[in-house]
């Protein structure tokens, strides 16, 4: 029981869900495990898990098994529960709220990694999808390679992978006991924010394979696929009230519950080595080539949420709503995506230029949903180059100014350098680079101009090219001042004009 005395939503008191509530339109015994999911967040249960739904109860009955490498683990939320959640979709006060039922088992790394192998090593698992968020991958951003540095790459290689601490360590471990269990071929599917996250992917496990010794990696190219794939849905963490307000729609206390919106769209690479779920059957597009599709989510949507976060966290706005609802935030991220970036961007059939920027905009503006601005603002070191990096480098090539691009870069190096004591410690910086950031301040010793040029010369974040700018680096660090200097909206309001 909670607090508030409701029961735990669980596979004996299905029955009891309110009947305004969807609940599996199929029986759960009657599924077999055919993926493991690595990540079992809100995405993911908000995402991949309500396609899934959708394609059981369109009459294959492929189900799920779930496994966190790290914490929060996953079994105290839906073991309990019996691998059952709620997925509500949210746009003003209209809200659709089903039971998703797919999960068939979940396991905690650090609690069961025997367990969590055997998953992976299962014959007949032939898919393992993963949403780790982008730093979970090891690599280095500006080259998509395996970063050997990495603190949990050296310990994981240091003890043999006998208790791995990366998912590179955790794929290669498990990759190892499959073929021990001659269990054959197998798909391995990113599904987190990475420009080529299938590549990225493919060369952080073979890179890890090659350095563990051996001839494993020869067997890895050999039996697994490493496809690419772009997926969308805005699903911002679960707060309070949104739980409760789900509990009474239930009529069941629910610790997994998960609020996204409506829209959602799952695009993966048409390049697998063995037999994969027939997600057609739930709107999901098989394609040659994902690059184009992911080229536009990217630097539009992506680019525009990095950007009104930034923005509105030094501006004091809490969610993305409010950031987009600032007329001079707004009126500066449109302009500077249909400026700079949309002549740039690949022609997508359903994600045309001008109209995917404005339902892009429009997306954002969902206040239901409660995005927090510092929560897309996290680790934004990780995803600053396919965001707003990649599209600088392409207004560059054609011989163009970026003044939009590079404000919307400045933001982010004042957003670190409104993290550190020295320029007012506004909040925590909560990314990657956070020692370094914090080390840059302490050196430059309170000289806002030293800090932005220091940041940007970071070479593993924005490659020699941009990081040995001079020019570049001028520019930006003048604009990181107006941003710091200033109110966020005055700096940017004549962009738009």
């Amino acid at each position: 029981m909670t607090a508030a005395g409701a029961a735990r939503l669980s596979a004996r008191n299905l029955s009891q869900v309110q009947d305004s509530i969807r609940v599996p339109q199929f029986a759960r015994e009657d599924l077999t495990t055919r993926i493991v999911h690595i990540g079992v967040g809100a995405f993911h249960r908000c995402h991949q898990a309500d396609f899934l739904q959708d394609v059981v109860e369109a009459g294959h009955p492929v189900g799920m098994a779930g496994i966190n490498l790290a914490p929060p683990g996953i079994v105290p939320v839906l073991g309990p529960q019996d691998g059952l959640y709620s997925r509500t979709l949210a746009d003003g006060d209209a809200c659709e709220t089903r039971v998703i039922g797919v999960i068939t088992e979940v396991a905690d790394h650090a609690a069961a990694p025997a367990r969590c192998l055997a998953l992976l090593a299962d014959p007949a698992v032939t898919t393992v999808t993963m949403t780790v968020t982008e730093k979970g991958y090891c690599h280095i951003p500006a080259t998509g390679e395996l970063d050997p540095g990495h603190a949990g790459i050296r310990h994981d290689l240091d003890t043999r992978l006998a208790a791995p601490a990366t998912l590179p360590g955790f794929l290669v471990a498990a990759l190892a006991a499959r073929r021990a269990a001659g269990a054959g071929a197998i798909n391995l599917i990113s599904c987190d924010n990475i420009a080529g996250n299938g590549v990225v992917l493919r060369n952080v496990v073979l890179a890890m394979a090659g350095a563990a010794g051996g001839d494993l990696a020869r067997w890895i190219e050999d039996h697994a696929a490493f496809p690419s794939t772009m997926v969308d849905r805005i699903v911002p963490a679960t707060r309070a009230a949104d739980r409760a307000r789900i509990e009474a729609a239930l009529g069941l206390a629910d610790a997994g519950a998960v609020m996204g919106e409506k829209f959602r769209q799952w695009v993966i690479e048409d390049s697998f080595r063995a037999p994969r779920p027939p997600w057609e059957a739930a709107g999901v597009e098989i394609v040659a080539d994902v690059t184009p599709h992911e080229h536009v989510k990217m630097r539009v949507l992506n680019a525009a949420q990095t950007t009104l976060s930034l923005l509105g966290a030094l501006a004091g706005h809490e969610y993305s709503a409010d950031a987009v609802r600032d007329p001079a935030l707004a009126g500066f991220t449109g302009a500077m995506i249909a400026r700079e970036t949309l002549p740039h961007l690949p022609q997508v059939p359903g994600m045309e230029g001008a109209a995917y920027l404005a339902r892009s905009l429009e997306r954002i503006r969902n206040a239901a949903l409660g995005h927090r601005c510092q929560q897309i603002a996290t680790d934004t070191s990780q995803k600053i180059r396919q965001r707003l990096l990649d599209p600088l480098r392409l207004t560059r090539a054609a011989g163009e100014a970026a003044p939009g691009l590079e404000t919307a870069i400045a933001a982010w190096i004042a957003w670190l350098a409104a993290g550190q004591p020295a320029f007012g410690g506004r909040w925590e910086v909560a990314d990657p680079v956070a020692g370094a950031a914090a080390a840059l301040a302490r050196d430059t010793r309170g000289d806002l101009g030293a800090f932005a040029r220091g940041t940007l010369a970071l070479e593993p974040i924005f490659g020699a090219d941009l990081a040995q700018d001079a020019a570049l680096a001028d520019r930006v660090a003048g604009r990181v001042s107006a941003l710091m200097d200033g109110a966020p909206p005055m700096a940017v309001a004549g962009y738009a004009a």
